[in-house]
C-alpha cells in the first residue's frame, strides 16, 4: 500500500508476545493501534477512526464474536479480519458469515496471510466507499435534474450553457452523438424564464423531407384536407423552448422558414406570430456545412450566436465510473435485477474503452451487463464483446457438461468417485475463473469460499491437469524397446 494511502488498523489480541510481534511486522504497511481485549478495542474505536480491525476470536472478558457483533452494529464501515486456531475454524467461518471480511489461522505468517487479508479488506472498504460517494453524487444530480459529470471540461461547457439560460438568443450545442446535448438543452430550459412553458424536442434527422415543413410549421386551412389550419411543433413550443437536434438535416425550404422564425418571430405564410427560444445541436461544424452548400450561410450565422461544445466521453474518462454507476442503478431497477456493483476488472475495461458512441454506448453496455450478470457484481464476461474484447458471447457450460463418463463405471466406486470429483473441480474452477476474468477474490466470493482455500483448490486443479498432461505425453512417447 502506498504511503499516501497508508491505513490505520487496530490489532486486538490478549497474548502480549503475539500482539507485539504482529504489530512490529504490520507497522511496515499500516499505522497500527493495539488493544489487549474487547472492551479496550471498543473504547479505542469510540475515539479513533480506523479502517480495519484484526481480531482474535478466543479472548477473555468478551469473546471475539461479541466484539465483532458490536463493531458491525456500531461501526459498519470498519472491516474486520478474524484470527482463529486450527481447532476453531468453525468459529472463524461463523464469524465470516456474521460479517467479517475473512479469517487467518494461528500461528500466522504476518508478512503474508495477515498483511494480504487486511490489505484486501481495506481495498474493499475503499471501493465500497467510492461507490457510495458516486451514488450520492448521482442522486444529487438527478434530484437537481442536472448533467452527471465530474469532468472539468464538461463542467465548463455546462456552466457556459447555463450562463445564457436567461437570454433569448439562439444557442448552438456542438458535439458527437451521445454527448448529452439534449440533456444540456433541457437543463438550460429549466434554469431560464421559460421553465414553466413547453420544451419541445425535434430530431430533424428523423423528419421525412417531404413532411419536414408541415411537422415544424403546420399547415394553413387552404392546404389541409378539412379546411382547418393546424399548428406545427414550433407553435407547440410557443412561449417555451424549441430544441432542434441535428438541425443541419433540415431540407432547404425548411431552413428558409426557420430563419424567418429566428429573425422575425413569425411563421411565414399567413403570417403567424410565435415566441420561442431556439436551441439547436449538431455533430458537425455549421460553418463548414454552409461552405459546402449543405446549409444556408445566414442560418448558420443566426444559429451560432452562442456556441457551446460538449467534449466526447474519451476526453473525460473521469465521468465513466460516475455514469456507469448511474446507468447500473437505473437499469437494475428497470429490469428488476439485483445487480449492485461493478467488479474491479470490469471497471478497468470500462475505463480503458474508447467509447466512440459516448454515453449512449456506455448505457447500452451497462444494460447488457446488468441483464447478463449472474450475481451482485458486473464481471468482464457480462460486458458486450466490443468492450470486454471477447470474440463472442460469454461461454455457458452445456447442460450435460457433467454427465458421468461411461468408463468410470468400470472402476471401483472409490476410484470412480475420486476421478469424477477431480473432473468437477476442473470444470467448476475453470468456468468460474473464466467468468470473473481470473479475479481470484471475486471467484472465491462467488464460490462461497475463503480466498486462500479457493487458491489451494485452483492449485490442486492445476497440478492434476499437469499430471494428466504428463501421463498422456508419457503414453504417447516412443517405446524404449525397438525392433532394431
Amino acid at each position: 500500500m502506498n504511503a499516501a494511502d497508508r491505513a490505520r488498523i487496530l490489532l486486538v489480541d490478549d497474548e502480549p508476545a503475539l500482539r507485539r510481534g504482529l504489530a512490529r511486522a504490520l507497522v511496515r504497511d499500516f499505522d497500527v493501534l493495539t488493544a489487549e481485549d474487547g472492551p479496550a478495542a471498543l473504547g479505542l474505536l469510540a475515539t479513533t477512526r480506523v479502517e480495519a480491525v484484526l481480531l482474535d476470536l478466543a479472548m477473555p472478558r468478551m469473546s471475539g464474536a461479541e466484539v465483532l457483533d458490536r463493531i458491525r452494529a456500531t461501526y459498519p464501515d470498519v472491516e474486520v479480519v478474524v484470527m482463529a486456531g486450527h481447532a476453531d475454524l468453525d468459529a472463524a467461518i461463523a464469524a465470516v458469515r456474521a460479517g467479517a471480511y475473512g479469517f487467518v489461522t494461528k500461528p500466522v505468517d504476518a508478512e503474508a496471510a495477515v498483511s494480504i487479508a487486511i490489505e484486501r479488506a481495506i481495498e474493499r472498504r475503499r471501493l465500497e466507499g467510492r461507490a457510495r460517494a458516486l451514488e450520492e453524487r448521482v442522486d444529487e444530480h438527478e434530484q437537481l435534474g442536472e448533467v452527471i459529470t465530474s469532468s472539468a471540461a464538461m463542467q465548463d461547457a455546462y456552466r457556459k450553457a447555463l450562463g445564457v439560460a436567461a437570454v433569448g438568443a439562439p444557442l448552438l450545442l456542438m458535439g458527437e452523438r451521445g454527448t448529452g446535448k439534449e440533456l444540456v438543452a433541457r437543463a438550460v430550459h429549466r434554469r431560464g424564464p421559460r421553465a414553466a412553458r413547453p420544451f419541445v424536442a425535434v430530431d430533424c434527422s428523423a423528419l421525412p423531407g417531404s413532411r419536414a415543413e408541415v411537422e415544424l410549421f403546420g399547415e394553413g386551412g387552404d392546404a389541409s384536407q378539412d379546411g382547418r389550419a393546424r399548428g406545427g411543433l414550433i407553435e407547440a413550443a410557443d412561449k417555451g423552448t424549441l430544441f432542434l437536434d441535428e438541425v443541419s438535416a433540415l431540407p432547404p425550404a425548411a431552413q428558409a422558414r426557420l430563419l424567418r422564425v429566428l429573425t422575425h418571430s413569425e411563421i411565414a405564410g399567413e403570417p403567424r406570430r410565435v415566441d420561442v427560444r431556439v436551441i439547436a445541436s449538431t455533430c458537425e461544424d455549421l460553418r463548414e456545412l454552409a461552405s459546402a452548400g449543405q446549409l444556408r450561410e445566414d442560418l448558420a450565422y443566426r444559429l451560432g450566436v452562442i456556441v457551446v461544445e460538449l467534449p466526447p466521453l474519451r476526453r473525460r474518462k473521469e465521468d465513466v465510473a460516475l455514469l456507469a454507476s448511474h446507468f447500473l442503478n437505473r437499469c437494475a431497477r428497470r429490469h428488476g435485477r439485483d445487480v449492485k456493483r461493478i467488479g474491479p476488472e470490469a471497471a478497468r475495461l470500462l475505463r480503458e474503452h474508447a467509447w466512440p458512441g459516448n454515453a449512449r454506448e456506455l448505457e447500452s453496455a451497462i444494460e447488457h451487463a446488468v441483464i447478463s450478470a449472474r450475481g451482485e457484481a458486473i464481471l468482464p464476461a457480462d460486458l458486450p464483446p466490443s468492450v470486454s474484447g471477447r470474440s463472442g458471447p460469454p461461454l455457458r457450460p452445456p447442460r450435460d457438461a457433467l454427465v458421468l463418463p461411461a468408463e468410470l463405471c468400470d472402476l471401483p466406486y472409490a476410484e470412480a468417485k475420486e476421478r469424477a470429483v477431480d473432473a468437477f473441480d476442473q470444470i467448476y474452477v475453470g468456468r468460474l475463473l473464466e467468468r470473473t476474468g481470473n479475479n481470484l477474490s471475486e471467484a472465491a466470493r462467488q464460490a462461497g469460499m475463503d480466498r486462500s482455500n479457493f487458491r489451494r483448490l485452483k492449485k490442486k486443479v492445476a497440478s492434476r491437469g499437469d499430471e494428466a498432461a504428463q501421463g498422456e505425453s508419457d503414453g504417447a512417447g516412443p517405446s524404449k524397446g525397438g525392433a532394431g
